[in-house]
């Protein structure tokens, strides 16, 4: 499913240029690594099968740090041929002092392992020079006969900080009669359209662009940066055709590439009816199913030609026992289809760390497919890659965001589930048994749950048991710690859970100082990252998780000691999230209650300081210490 063009474009200018780093604005140096001097970039289509991409540019390396761009990096596939490529290097003075050469590229596959089948490949230059700054001129030009997708022009090439541009243009030429859909993002200009030689041109250009610093705590930056997206309206691909303007009609084209792709024989169809039959409730027989699907199938990723997007057939998954998200997703709706289920695969752009599609701009901008279970009480989503995944969990790879949900009918935009903070727990209970000097032991039980429990399923599921403790020694924010024990046990539920259990030997616990023993009740869940304020914030802040830490820890004070000082118990409201920490005494137990919750959302650039605020709070208060004094 997922769509190779271009990573990294480098190219070939005329000989006339001045090449020198001398020539480019103060202005635009100012925090840059790199300048774009001049970039173009063509569309051309031909007819709606095939169309001619055309790139050529002038970067200015001025530092190590700008040496990112010195990579020449073109993937291509069976519908992609390269039909030139030049580069050439010059020094600080505008001097040339490298062409590139045909053995200079070098081409490779991009098969990723045993787990992938593909059949896309990568010419990679490395354009680097020993002396900054240097120049690189580029230009190549290659056709595409895979015109289900059409170009996203980023202003600022590759979106990349510390990036600035003198000159950048985009432009898309397409005979009359083939229409153009296009969105304009945060451009400083607007198109301009001319009509010539029964041709449509559209073209968008920008000039002088500072460099900039990504602020932390922002949307994606591809969201924030100026780009044009553009896609197709009638297109055709190998023997395919298709027109995409809503994202019903994509929904209607995924569905034509897999018709008929969803019957298995009929020794499964009574395998699987048998498997179901003492089943009462039918998020139970979708269950049965799942589970059968994770114990006879694997993932494996299957790019090649069409198949990027058209599923192998449910009975060769069958067959051969593996497939991939399309596949497999495909294999699990056909099953429910036998035992009398109706399910719909539903087309998403995954990742934890992925942009947003353009749900106002229809086209074909997903890299991976889940299914989707209507149910009367409701419905359940199935990540049917996942042998480990617990049922009905998507979690943060395919969780709150919008998808395209393929029915009978086309395509519908719909919304995945978001796990609140409620969802997404820490629920500690700690003893911890203090000694007069300063150590102590300890029996920690921690629950996490959904979102927050993932990193700790993957512990458990791919590291031997050596590797899973030296993990948990660089992940407890402990000064001096030896494990007795440990253990992970999962519970595989809607919202699954981790149950982690260690016995701890702890040294330098608390500081002794006479008669004193300090201790920072909070020893196992400090907030340490404080965010540095910004009266000149330009972006909205985005804060991505919904979460809820409880953390309960008991102190057996040491024999002959009492507490000499106790802090004021805290609580912190906010539209972020809230803080709360106490400290009682009981008999000869101290008892610190710590609770915060984090809420996600978006918020204007103004709320910044109050945020990084809160946050100071936060880590003030986990930072509040307890003093034990030794009786007379």
């Amino acid at each position: 499913m997922v769509r190779y063009l271009i990573l990294t474009i480098i190219s070939f200018q005329a000989l006339g240029q001045d090449f020198s780093a001398a020539t480019i604005p103060v202005d635009l140096k100012e925090k840059a690594h790199a300048v774009v001097r001049n970039h173009e970039t063509e569309f051309y289509v031909k007819d709606i099968g095939e169309a001619v991409i055309r790139i050529k540019g002038t970067i200015t390396i001025l530092d190590e740090k700008g040496k990112e761009h010195a990579n020449l990096v073109i993937l291509y596939n069976k519908f992609t041929k390269i039909n030139n490529i030049e580069a050439r290097i010059y020094d600080a003075n505008g001097k040339q002092v490298k062409k590139l050469k045909r053995d200079d590229i070098e081409s490779y596959s991009t098969s990723s392992g045993q787990n992938s089948i593909e059949d896309n490949y990568v010419k990679i230059a490395s354009l680097a020079h020993s002396e900054y700054p240097y120049t690189i001129d580029y230009a190549y030009q290659y056709t595409d006969k895979n015109m289900m997708f059409y170009p996203n022009w980023n202003a600022v090439l590759d979106n990349a900080e510390f990036t600035s541009v003198e000159k950048s243009s985009f432009k898309v030429s397409l005979p009359v009669g083939i229409d153009l859909r296009y969105k304009e993002q945060n451009m400083p200009t607007k198109v301009t359209v001319i009509t010539e030689d029964k041709r449509l041109n559209y073209s968008w250009s920008v000039s002088n662009i500072k460099a900039i610093e990504r602020e932390p705590y922002t949307s994606h930056y591809s969201e924030i940066m100026p780009t044009v997206y553009t896609a197709p309206s009638d297109f055709k691909v190998e023997d395919y055709t298709g027109n995409v303007k809503t994202w019903d009609d994509i929904g209607r084209f995924y569905g034509s590439l897999n018709v008929d792709r969803d019957k298995v024989s009929a020794d499964l169809s009574a395998k699987l009816k048998d498997l179901v039959k003492n089943e009462a409730e039918l998020a139970n027989k979708v269950k049965k199913i799942y589970e059968y699907l994770q114990a006879n199938t694997r993932y494996v990723s299957i790019q090649l030609g069409i198949g990027g997007w058209q599923s192998m057939k449910a009975s060769d998954v069958a067959s051969k026992g593996y497939g991939d998200c399309k596949a497999l997703t495909n294999f699990t709706k056909a099953m429910l289809k036998e035992v009398g289920i109706k399910s719909y695969v539903a087309l998403v752009r995954a990742g934890e760390s992925r942009a947003e599609i353009q749900a106002d701009f229809p086209s074909f901008q997903f890299n991976h497919v889940i299914l989707c279970v209507p149910t009367e009480k409701d419905t359940l989503w199935l990540e049917c890659t996942s042998q480990n995944n617990p049922f009905a969990y998507l979690g943060s790879f395919t969780s709150d965001r919008n998808v395209v949900l393929v029915t009978e009918s086309g395509g519908k935009l719909i919304r995945t589930p978001t796990y609140l903070p409620n969802d997404n727990q820490l629920l500690r209970a700690a003893t911890i048994e203090l000694k007069e000097n300063g150590e102590a032991t300890a029996d920690i039980k921690t629950e996490y749950t959904g979102l927050q429990q993932e990193i700790y399923a993957e512990v458990a599921h791919s590291l031997n048991s050596d590797d899973q403790k030296k993990w948990l020694l660089r992940n407890l924010s402990l000064p001096s710690v030896e494990i007795i024990n440990y253990s992970f046990k999962e519970r595989k539920e809607k919202l699954p859970v981790v149950e982690e259990k260690l016995n701890l030997q702890l040294r330098n616990i608390a500081n002794k100082s006479g008669t004193r023993l300090f201790i920072t009740p909070n020893i196992l869940n400090q907030q340490r990252r404080l965010p540095i304020a910004n009266a000149n914030r330009k972006t909205a802040l985005k804060l991505d998780d919904n979460y809820l830490d409880i953390d309960n820890i008991s102190f057996k004070i040491p024999k002959g000691f009492t507490a000499e000082y106790l802090p004021e118990p805290i609580k912190i409201e906010t539209k972020f999230g809230a803080y709360s920490a106490d400290v009682q005494i009981k008999d000869d137990m101290l008892i610190y209650n710590r609770k915060l919750s984090m809420f996600k959302g978006l918020h204007s650039a103004a709320s910044y300081n109050e945020w990084v605020d809160f946050r100071k709070k936060i880590v003030k208060a986990d930072k509040n210490q307890i003093v034990l004094i030794a009786k007379p």
